[in-house]
């Protein structure tokens, strides 16, 4: 039976930590790593090439994520299963993640996030869950995270701040995140093809909680993310700062995208 990835408790309890997307896969790294984790070139889509993350109901992605040390190695297959759905903030697409383990001590998981556009920015709300065509908020968490401009008019910074109440159980997580924008001009190449001109997110993100302890304790990730037009998320890295190894590596392996209709 699959494990839902906002049931952190449970996730933990098996060595192992909560959901990394974008896209989207900031959690689970975090939660990971603090708890011990060819083709030709791709011409997507002219119509929805304005996005660099196209919502439409049953678009589908398929990403391969991989950690170091190899103990931790997924399939990670997100669907738009609606987008109709309605939060305080708007009309939102909702997306069913799927985690395919690839080794043993990566567990199966499952997890249900929205999308929505508002102010400038494509937002994503991680604190719901979903049962049989069911879908609530956990109320797990606060905060959502402003994921990319959208659209995007030029290189921009912004703030992220979200708060975790289900890890650690005493006392929750909370991250505090500085994230920019940029275009990129470097060919990405991953295993759905090669892409150019992507967006690229870096995001140095602070993650702070408490320990058995009662130590309060810091660590930091930095992640780059490359979304393409047209596709969405074609790759991801994270890592303890610029110029320390690579944590998690996320490349696109297939997709199947249309237009978003709003």
């Amino acid at each position: 039976m699959a494990t839902n990835v906002k049931d952190s408790r449970r996730i933990v309890g098996q060595g192992t930590g909560s959901y990394s997307s974008g896209v989207m896969l900031k959690t689970l790294v975090a939660v990971l790593l603090a708890g011990g984790l060819t083709a030709a070139l791709t011409r997507p889509d002219v119509s929805a090439a304005r996005h660099f993350f196209p919502l439409a109901l049953h678009n589908t992605w398929t990403h391969e994520v991989k950690f170091s040390g190899g103990d931790y190695h997924y399939f990670m297959t997100e669907t738009v299963t609606r987008d109709d759905f309605a939060l305080a903030q708007a009309v939102s697409y909702v997306v069913e993640e799927e985690y395919e383990p690839l080794t043993d001590r990566a567990p199966r998981a499952r997890s249900t996030v929205a999308y929505f556009r508002k102010d400038g920015f494509l937002h994503r709300y991680p604190w719901l869950d979903s049962e049989d065509g069911r879908i609530w908020d956990t109320a797990l968490g606060a905060g959502v995270e402003r994921l990319l401009p959208s659209p995007f008019t030029g290189a921009v910074e912004w703030q992220v701040a979200t708060r975790t109440h289900a890890w650690p159980m005493d006392g929750g997580q909370r991250m505090r995140a500085a994230a920019s924008a940029r275009l990129d001009p470097t060919e990405v190449r991953v295993p759905a093809g090669r892409f150019r001109d992507c967006l690229r997110v870096e995001t140095t993100a602070v993650n702070s909680f408490l320990d058995p302890a009662g130590e309060a304790v810091d660590f930091t990730l930095f992640y780059v993310e490359w979304y393409a037009r047209g596709v969405g998320l074609v790759k991801a890295t994270s890592s303890g700062g610029e110029g320390t190894p690579i944590k998690s590596v996320t490349e696109l392996v297939s997709y199947n995208v249309r237009p978003p209709r709003r």
